[in-house]
């Protein structure tokens, strides 16, 4: 064993126990919300010392895998590493991709940060200029991963790691969650005096104060893929009393954002007193840069947007990409992955990770989480279109 896998065992053992100690269980079901099964892998036989260490016992590789998987791990040894496209940044990735090559130190991750939808739009400029493109995306633009299906672009894959995800994360065949992200309420502590933590109360405050929150209050554009996904889900879970809420928080002349941590800076320099349905990944790994800044779970209706990955078809590292999804979707993965701001949803680490779904039913309780999906309406042309000139009447915004 070379030093390298000296200090990286020393490291990882208490992960070790820790996952020992809280393998996979079955949670109880909580309305329906959570899970209603987490498989736990099965007790493996007694397994005799070999001299040579197997292609698995050499990178840590879980028990649980076949042992035909260390043919994908010695064909990724001849690929030319990865490119991804994502909406993460580097403090998402960076625990996670630390972590990844001290399995693999072979292969190099090239991350791409994109916005929701530029995501698949970089992904077929690519393929029609024959330049190489992602190997994996990364996304939660529900309308383009349902487009992404239809168009074939999803590589069909069982990942051996899909029978200890909890149920209600099944998407497809090869489309995977990174993570859970709930959308969060910001604020700047240093103006705005009692926090808010619901719609309800960012409702009275621009109702009350309309005039002082003018143009202080800022969200995501609707006209892009996160604003509308959230938007949508939101408004389709409150009913009327939701549009009501918007069309208060309209009159306030709401400032619009796109996606990214643009929105934190402003609300931490004091350019905006509140920002509402802000991604919690663009947010948990900046508050030490920005003391200045609070923030809340949505109670009154907490949307949860899934960042979904899969392989594309167009492909040039196979194995590698397979070795990355497996490792994102696996303890370690989940673990790594809310160390840089993402929240983790397998129901054996809630435990360990600080940043989890479950913590989030147990705080706001079931009946308040709201979670996007792949619905066929999102992507009929006409219903959107409706639904967006709705969400530009109640912003106050001229389409």
């Amino acid at each position: 064993m070379t030093e390298k896998h000296k200090l990286f065992a020393i490291w990882i053992l208490p992960f070790l126990f820790m996952f020992t100690a809280c393998a996979p269980t079955a949670p109880d079901q909580i309305n329906g919300v959570n899970p209603e099964t987490t498989l736990v892998p099965e007790t493996l036989p007694t397994v005799e010392p070999a001299a040579t260490l197997s292609s698995l016992e050499q990178h840590y590789v879980p028990t649980y895998y076949s042992p035909f998987y260390g043919q994908i791990i010695e064909d990724s040894k001849s690929e030319n590493g990865l490119l991804v496209y994502s909406t993460l940044g580097e403090k998402n990735w960076a625990p996670a991709i630390r972590a990844f090559q001290e399995h693999y130190p072979w292969i190099n991750v090239a991350n791409i940060e994109l916005g929701a939808d530029e995501i698949f739009e970089r992904y077929t400029d690519n393929i029609d200029t024959n330049v190489r493109t992602a190997d994996i995306v990364i996304s939660a633009d529900m309308i383009n991963w349902q487009n992404f299906i239809e168009q074939g672009q999803v590589l069909t894959y069982q990942s051996p790691e899909r029978s200890y995800l909890p149920d209600w994360t099944a998407a497809g065949s090869g489309i995977y969650p990174i993570s859970s992200e709930p959308l969060l309420i910001i604020y700047n502590k240093q103006i705005i005096a009692i926090a808010p933590d619901s719609m309800q109360q960012i409702e009275d405050l621009a109702s009350v104060y309309q005039v002082e929150y003018r143009e202080l209050i800022s969200t995501y554009d609707a006209s892009s893929a996160t604003g509308h996904a959230v938007n949508w889900f939101w408004v389709n879970s409150k009913g009327e009393s939701g549009w009501d809420i918007l069309n208060t928080i309209g009159k306030t002349a709401p400032v619009l954002s796109t996606p990214d941590t643009q929105m934190l800076r402003d609300v931490a320099s004091g350019k905006f007193m509140i920002a509402y349905f802000v991604p919690s990944f663009l947010v948990m790994p900046y508050l030490d840069e920005y003391p200045t800044v609070g923030w809340s779970y949505i109670k009154d209706g907490q949307p949860i947007l899934m960042q979904q990955m899969a392989i594309t078809q167009a492909n040039s590292s196979p194995n590698s990409a397979k070795l990355l999804l497996d490792f994102l979707l696996s303890q370690e993965g989940q673990v790594s992955l809310s160390m840089g701001g993402l929240t983790s949803y397998r129901s054996d680490i809630s435990g360990v990770s600080e940043l989890h779904v479950e913590k989030i039913f147990q705080l706001l309780g079931p009946e308040n989480i709201i979670f996007s999906s792949f619905e066929p309406e999102l992507s009929d042309p006409s219903l959107s279109q409706v639904f967006l000139e709705r969400w530009q009447q109640a912003m106050n915004q001229t389409p």
